[in-house]
């Protein structure tokens, strides 16, 4: 399922010609699949119909803000391709990224403690 179509994904990174397009879909496929699995739930393309809500409260249609998150991490995963060094620590979204997947992301409590502490 594909959230942003190959030419929004080119035009993004100012990419203009075809030559890079089986690249640029695979790093478009991690993006997808890492604002989804920020988000924790399913999200429809535009102008697909929800299913019943009685049955699933959770889809939602992708707006706006989620295409932009995944342009970002498109860009980022395709303008950093060597490995990080050994100290730069673990990889996070960008900020941006999670601002904009906020309203949409299930909050889940943490399983390290008892206290509802929600992980970010």
């Amino acid at each position: 399922m594909a959230l942003v179509d190959i030419e929004l994904a080119r035009k993004h990174l100012r990419i203009f010609h075809e030559d890079e397009d089986a690249e640029i879909g695979v790093y478009l496929a991690a993006a997808e699949s890492i604002v989804l699995e920020y988000i924790d739930r399913p999200v429809l393309p535009t102008g697909q119909p929800l299913p019943d809500p009685d049955a699933d409260g959770f889809t939602i249609i992708v707006t706006p803000p989620i295409v932009a998150a995944v342009l970002l991490v498109l860009s980022d995963l395709y303008e950093r391709r060597e490995a990080p060094e050994k100290d730069a620590g673990e990889a996070v979204l960008q900020p941006t990224v999670r601002r904009l997947l906020a309203p949409w992301r299930v909050w889940r409590p943490s399983l390290e403690d008892e206290t509802c502490t929600y992980v970010l």
